[in-house]
């Protein structure tokens, strides 16, 4: 699913949640992007949202945030250290909690996760976590357009997500970049699969460059593509596209770091 400054985005160590009304015991936690740029939903009715999630088979269900959004809790949600209900627990964001969206959303375990960072300037509690984002329309995260991001806050320059192969581009490389991806057996597959994942990028026509060849099993796993990878890929400059080949639930952020 860190530390507080810029850098803290490409450290691989992540925190995670769940939502509020798991009862599920902690599991010490393993190892571990956000779909095409869309519109945020809106945040749903006035009516407490329900508070026990349902699984879902697919993810339009799921609240869609871009990476870099800002976004509040409707409810008590759990900072969980991977995206799953099993893993473990480091806090609660209780509701009305301002949080910035890093990646995601992942699809597992029945439920969609966002891997977040504390964006309360005055009394902040965690550096990133996952999340559960509920279901539309009682859904436990809701945009917040207007907030201000934090002062440490990265340049987020794209955010990708999907739950197969697909393409997506062109955004643009420039200046100190790293990449924050994690993947996850999504929902659906049965237990005990081992899911695979490639991602590649490249500019248009040019030869297509390995940033992660993975595979995963029960443990959902992140990593971090740092600024080094780049710097020895001269050619990744400009406008660049994402071609991903995975049957997991998987997730991808560009992040431009300051010099």
């Amino acid at each position: 699913m860190s530390i507080r400054g810029a850098a803290g985005l490409v450290a691989i160590a992540v925190l995670l949640v769940a939502c509020a009304a798991d009862t599920s015991p902690s599991v010490p936690g393993g190892v571990a992007a956000s779909g095409p740029p869309a519109p945020s939903l809106p945040a749903g009715p006035t009516a407490t949202p329900s508070p026990t999630p349902e699984a879902t088979p697919n993810q339009s269900d799921i609240p869609r945030f871009t990476a870099g959004a800002m976004v509040t809790t409707r409810v008590t949600v759990r900072l969980r250290d991977l995206p799953g209900t099993q893993w473990g627990i480091s806090g609660d964001l209780k509701p009305g909690a301002l949080a910035q969206v890093v990646a995601g959303p992942l699809l597992t375990g029945g439920l969609g996760w966002y891997l977040v960072r504390d964006a309360d300037p005055a009394a902040p509690s965690f550096v990133e976590a996952w999340v559960a984002a509920g279901f539309v329309p009682d859904a436990f995260l809701a945009p917040q357009p207007s907030a201000t991001p934090p002062p440490n806050s990265p340049r987020f320059v794209a955010g990708f997500a999907d739950v197969t192969d697909s393409d997506h581009g062109p955004f643009r490389i420039s200046g100190s970049t790293a990449l924050r991806w994690a993947i996850a057996v999504r929902t659906g597959l049965p237990a005990g699969t081992t899911c695979q994942f490639l991602g590649t990028l490249a500019t248009q026509g040019g030869r297509p460059v390995t940033f992660a060849k993975t595979s995963t099993g029960p443990t959902p796993a992140p990593g971090t593509v740092q600024p080094s990878f780049f710097a020895s890929h001269p050619e990744l400059t400009g406008d660049v596209f994402l071609h991903v080949e995975s049957d997991c639930s998987w997730a991808v952020s560009v992040v431009g770091l300051p010099l």
